[in-house]
């Protein structure tokens, strides 16, 4: 693409990789530190926290950030004050309830020092109503540069603040304050480095009806999402220990990213390009996408690759006896991702098109699937059955998926078959050189 929208793409493309992967350096280095410095137990606490958070957020979702990118309004001041508005008031909205709930969430999970964490935690979607709007607006036009820098400098302060304090207090409480300083950083900085007028408290008529005429599905298909890609935490959560649980997350970590990056590139790059490049337009925009799919797709999967065969002994390297086995653990979240990355670049497609409701629809039926696939299985054959829980209902979604697509002429069927066999034969290597992987659950 010799065009400005393609430049924009690749520069986008290339900035979206180096943002993950300075954010991801920076949150490996951070955690290795941390691990030396706080008990096991302390990153499990820390990972319900995530969870908690992640939770309110994604329960309150209206697709502000897609509105903007797709809405022909997206870059007017009256449309960016009014979803400015809207996103604090659902800022404030989820930080009381946070608060409210901490009690009941520290019963559910049989932890009562989650109380007083979760009250000063709640301070964080507040904070984040307050972000500015220039970061989705720089996200509409492809110019990324910028928010690579706000994300690699709020995280660098976040990190920073959490290994002195746990240094200096040898407890949970620095992962706390220090989330909340990398919150604080960041909103800030959203404000002093992306070029957007300032915004104020609005409430424009046509604004608001159009953000959540659009919204509406966006939220069923977000709180589907936290099920997707949190469930299988709120789940471990309630039946394993917090040393256990801090054992899976830090593999989860490790192992999910190539596919955490693969998110990345279609939210940041993928999506806006499908609204500018439709690929039922002519034959030369689909050739061009479906290249640049191949170029993601292969380039993540030689990541995963690598993962699964050295998964165990980079564990051993990084961390101490304590997170050994972490080691399998990571081997297998990382082979089980391999279908999904497949199928992740045609889930938005419908999006960038103003469809929400084909998009959300199968969101939820996925959401449902693999929840309670997990809840049954955790019961039934513990922690493998979470990590499988993906994959199973990927593959069982994949014929819908498929059809969504190809309303719009996005699918590739010569990608998909090709990464649907290196699939297959990475997962017959990883079988052949760890043929007790499903062991480990005995030993946790």
């Amino acid at each position: 693409m010799r065009d400005g929208i393609g430049a924009r793409a690749s520069r986008g493309a290339l900035l979206t990789v180096l943002n993950f992967g300075g954010t991801s350096g920076l949150r490996l280095f951070s955690n290795l530190v941390l691990t030396r410095l706080l008990f096991p137990e302390a990153f499990g606490l820390m990972a319900l926290i995530q969870v908690v958070i992640a939770a309110a957020t994604m329960f309150s979702d209206f697709g502000l950030r897609e509105g903007i990118i797709q809405d022909k309004r997206g870059e007017e001041q009256a449309f960016l004050d009014t979803a400015w508005t809207l996103q604090n008031v659902r800022g404030w909205f989820l930080g009381t309830i946070i608060y409210l709930s901490a009690s009941p969430i520290a019963v559910f999970f049989d932890t009562p020092q989650l109380t007083q964490m979760l009250h000063f935690s709640a301070v964080i979607p507040v904070l984040q109503g307050f972000n500015s709007l220039g970061m989705h607006t720089a996200n509409r036009q492809l110019l990324l540069g910028r928010l690579t820098s706000l994300a690699l400098v709020s995280q660098l302060i976040g990190a920073i603040t959490m290994i002195v304090l746990a240094y200096i207090l040898q407890s949970v409480w620095a992962l706390v304050y220090g989330t909340i300083v990398g919150a604080v950083a960041h909103t800030i900085i959203s404000h002093l480095w992306l070029p957007l007028k300032t915004n104020w408290f609005t409430l424009e008529a046509d604004a608001t009806k159009r953000l959540f005429s659009y919204g509406k599905y966006i939220f069923l298909a977000t709180v589907a999402g936290f099920f997707v890609n949190q469930g299988d935490k709120l789940v471990l959560g309630k039946f394993v220990s917090l040393e256990e649980l801090a054992i899976y997350n830090i593999a989860f970590f490790l192992a999910t990213v190539p596919l955490l990056l693969a998110f990345a590139i279609n939210d940041n790059v993928m999506f806006p390009l499908y609204r500018h490049r439709p690929p039922g337009d002519s034959a030369d925009n689909k050739t061009k996408l479906d290249r640049a799919r191949f170029a993601v797709t292969g380039t993540l999967f030689a990541g995963i690759a690598v993962i699964v065969l050295i998964g165990d002994g980079l564990i051993q390297i990084l961390y101490d006896a304590r997170y050994y086995s972490a080691g399998p653990v990571l081997i297998m979240i990382a082979l089980a991702s391999m279908p999904r990355l497949i199928m992740l670049s045609y889930e938005k497609v419908p999006l960038a098109f103003g469809n929400s409701k084909s998009f959300s629809f199968f969101k939820v039926s996925t959401a449902i699937l693999q929840f309670g696939l997990t809840i049954v299985g955790v019961q039934q054959f513990g922690l493998p059955a979470a990590i499988l829980a993906p994959t199973i209902t990927a593959l069982i979604a994949y014929p819908f998926l498929i059809k969504i697509a190809n309303t719009y002429d996005a699918w590739s069927p010569k990608h998909d078959a090709v990464f649907a066999c290196i699939f297959l034969v990475v997962a017959a290597i990883v079988f052949w050189l760890h043929g007790d992987l499903f062991q480990f659950s005995r030993n946790l």
